[in-house]
């Protein structure tokens, strides 16, 4: 009972941690090819340099939050992942440990200062951006 509330509790955490630092590939992506001036170039149309920033940014972000969610005790950011291990059978999770770890990943998707709206509260800047650019 005790481990299922641990996990549930380290789901929600990483859950957190995950959207709100997803929501922030694009403007991080953005900033890093203004800062090696890289913007200019594409093939096609297509802008290369960002997609590899974008694509590396990902990268070390699944990675680190892999070796953070085995320190918190496997804990897992993606509720897919941990249905369909339980539905295939695989890992120690019980009936009850996934009525308790589904519904803590879920609902830390949906906590007010999570993804666009922690940045907004974190970068107040950006919503005078956005409010501009939906006025067009």
């Amino acid at each position: 009972m005790v481990g299922a509330i641990k996990a549930a509790i380290g789901d929600a955490v990483l859950t957190f941690m995950w959207v709100f630092c997803s929501s922030v590939l694009g403007i991080a992506s953005g900033y890093i090819t203004n800062a090696l001036n890289l913007q200019h170039i594409t093939y096609n149309g297509f802008p290369y340099p960002s997609f590899l920033v974008t694509t590396t940014l990902v990268f070390v972000l699944v990675f680190l939050f892999t070796i953070i969610g085995n320190v918190l005790g496997g804990a897992s950011f993606n509720p897919t992942g941990t249905a369909s291990f339980y539905a295939v059978g695989l890992g120690s999770d019980t009936l009850f440990s996934m009525a308790l770890r589904f519904p803590a990943q879920v609902l830390s998707l949906l906590l007010p200062f999570c993804g666009q709206k922690g940045l907004f509260f974190f970068f107040p800047f950006l919503f005078s951006l956005f409010s501009v650019l939906y006025c067009f």
